[in-house]
């Protein structure tokens, strides 16, 4: 049976988000993190006046929506990532361990 892998979801349509989804997936790579979460691409979080957007998704975990995330931060955001996948059921992430502010 496979783990279903959580879920980073970045907002390509903010500025700098393309940069950013490529700067993240690059690392995850280069990491080989790839087993450990997805990332993909939005069109909108709808939080356009802060760019950028980012959330974290996974069964069994809260999820958590940030904004105001800097386009140089990809191993900020892989970090978290790394983080909040290896989360146990009920368990949350400590708030410095998340990029830019909280929704």
């Amino acid at each position: 049976m496979s783990v279903e892998r959580p879920v980073l979801y970045i907002c390509i349509r903010c500025d700098g988000g393309e940069r950013l989804f490529d700067d993240v997936r690059a690392l995850r790579k280069e990491q080989g993190l790839k087993e450990l979460f997805k990332v993909e691409d939005v069109n909108c979080l709808k939080n356009c006046d802060d760019p950028i957007a980012i959330e974290f998704s996974g069964k069994k975990r809260s999820t958590y929506s940030r904004i105001d995330v800097r386009k140089k931060e990809a191993d900020v955001v892989v970090a978290a990532a790394v983080a909040y996948a290896s989360l146990e059921p009920g368990e949350e992430l400590r708030e410095r361990e998340l990029p830019g502010k909280e929704e």
